[in-house]
């Protein structure tokens, strides 16, 4: 039995991927941000007659870090993440750095101190949830792609750093899914937005088709468990020709 830890596991993928892993069997871990998701998830675990952990894991907060990886973990699956969306040339700086210090400096330094917790203990996997995002880079989503894609630059390194240690580093890199993030991306600015922005934030929305948010779940499971996996997995599977091409694309702009 393999012990997984799940951040973000309150809502979206880490929630469905915290009843998966614990649907084969495996001891897991999920951490929420907020203390009221803590009682829905346990009560959807018993009503699916899984065993779950379930505690309070705000990334940002040091001390819920370190009170976290007092246990021990096999895999540590960074899901937790947000996202704003609206031009970068009227985001305010604190919504900017906001997005960063969840996407990228909260979860690098979880990471951090998850793989010195893990010194000498054999083997050891870090999922980084990614996104297509990581990779491309869409209008209005700049500041979210951006968090991603310092990200993608973490993980990279720490596969190539880590290459002759017992520790796997993989990203999963999702599509557009039905999970509700990709709207709630679209509805940021109506908080900060104001009269004197360079463009109208006031009808923005997420455009693109989705896929059914449990439609990937297992393949996730599966990538979260194999330390053989490829480094990057992006799904759907039926998205990656189309990602390459759109990034040979840009060399051309």
């Amino acid at each position: 039995m393999t012990s997984i830890l799940i951040t973000g596991a309150g809502t979206g993928f880490g929630r469905l991927l915290a009843f998966s892993l614990a649907r084969r069997g495996h001891a897991v871990h999920a951490g929420v941000e907020i203390t009221s998701q803590i009682g829905v998830l346990r009560q959807e675990a018993r009503a699916q007659g899984l065993a779950l952990d379930v505690s309070k894991l705000d990334i940002t907060s040091p001390r819920d870090r370190a009170h976290i990886l007092r246990e021990d973990f096999d895999i540590l699956v960074n899901n937790a993440g947000i996202g704003q969306g609206g031009s970068l040339a009227d985001m305010p700086d604190d919504v900017l750095r906001h997005q960063y210090e969840v996407n990228f400096f909260a979860t690098v330094a979880l990471t951090r101190e998850y793989l010195h917790a893990r010194r000498n203990s054999g083997a050891t996997r870090v999922i980084f949830m990614s996104s297509i995002g990581g990779i491309l880079t869409v209008p209005f989503a700049g500041a979210y792609c951006g968090s991603k894609h310092a990200l993608e630059t973490v993980a990279q390194s720490m596969h190539l750093e880590f290459a002759e240690r017992d520790v796997t580093i993989a990203t999963i890199n999702p599509g557009p899914y039905q999970t509700n993030f990709n709207d709630l991306i679209m509805e940021g600015p109506r908080y900060w937005q104001s009269d004197r922005d360079l463009f109208d934030h006031s009808k923005l929305t997420f455009d693109m088709p989705q896929y059914k948010e449990d439609q990937d779940i297992e393949t996730m499971a599966d990538i979260t468990l194999d330390p053989r996996s490829r480094f990057r997995n992006i799904l759907p599977r039926e998205l990656e020709q189309h990602i390459r091409e759109q990034e040979q694309a840009i060399w051309n702009w």
